[in-house]
């Protein structure tokens, strides 16, 4: 298992190059402030969005003002994930934690954010249905989510916000869904993702704790792989391996060091 760390702590993935160096010498970012590229637009675009930045949430350094060094974590790990993808099967990426507070819905969504800057096509799909969080810390509104999607048979560019001018598309939960594991099971889930793979380099489901919810073993099942955010100190051990043996170790990808301090 690959470790990746976020907040500038040396991460076990080694590139030939500085990451913020490769990405930035390809200039392909797309940054909030003014973008130079316009982002790949795909099939369904969803329902478009202009973020603002005072109202996103400061933790989300990948949208703001580049900054080499809030970023580089990111730019090591979209690295990684894109030259994983060319050796083996690997495009919808789960993202778990063991419980809340450990920053997975940021992770997720800075990892989407310097994905689309690498010129990926990136769908987010908010799969925490106990606390949804994604509107909230982007400081946007949506009126349909997923869960009225699959419940109403709705094309998903009914429920989809593409992100401007960041780029990606985000598959947003409104509010607690108390049937979630009816909703991961449906045939109309399993269609509806089916669907919209062909369109993206990479889809992250952006899951609820693992010690929290069952919902991560079913998602499992329409995922190629976990990656796994851990706060530091904020679990104990036996916490942590009771999370891990929730998951499929064979599909464990790595794990995120969350606000490490350096």
């Amino acid at each position: 298992m690959e470790e990746f760390t976020e907040d500038g702590v040396t991460s076990d993935y080694a590139a030939s190059e500085p990451a913020s160096e490769a990405i930035s010498e390809s200039e392909v970012l797309v940054r909030v402030d003014g973008a130079a590229f316009p982002p790949r637009q795909m099939a369904y675009p969803g329902h478009e969005v202009d973020l603002r930045p005072k109202r996103l949430d400061p933790r989300l350094v990948a949208f703001n003002d580049f900054d080499p060094h809030d970023i580089a974590p990111y730019n090591r790990l979209v690295i990684s994930l894109i030259s994983a993808a060319a050796s083996r099967k690997l495009k919808r990426v789960l993202i778990a934690s063991a419980q809340y507070g450990d920053g997975r819905t940021t992770v997720t969504l800075n990892l989407a954010a310097a994905l689309a800057r690498a010129r990926q096509r990136v769908l987010v799909v908010e799969s925490d249905f106990l606390r949804p969080s994604a509107l909230r810390l982007l400081g946007v509104d949506s009126a349909t989510g997923l869960a009225e999607a699959v419940a109403k048979g709705l094309a998903p560019s009914h429920a989809m916000v593409w992100l401007q001018p960041i780029g990606f598309n985000l598959l947003p939960t409104c509010a607690q869904v108390e049937n979630s594991a009816e909703l991961l099971a449906s045939p109309s889930f399993e269609v509806m993702m089916r669907t919209l793979s062909p369109e993206f380099d990479f889809i992250l489901f952006d899951s609820a704790p693992l010690l929290a919810a069952a919902d991560a073993r079913l998602l499992e099942l329409h995922t190629d792989a976990t990656l796994i955010v851990i706060r530091q100190g904020a679990a104990s051990t036996s916490q942590m391996a009771k999370a891990v043996a929730l998951l499929n170790e064979e599909r464990l990808l790595g794990a995120v060091l969350n606000r490490v301090v350096t």
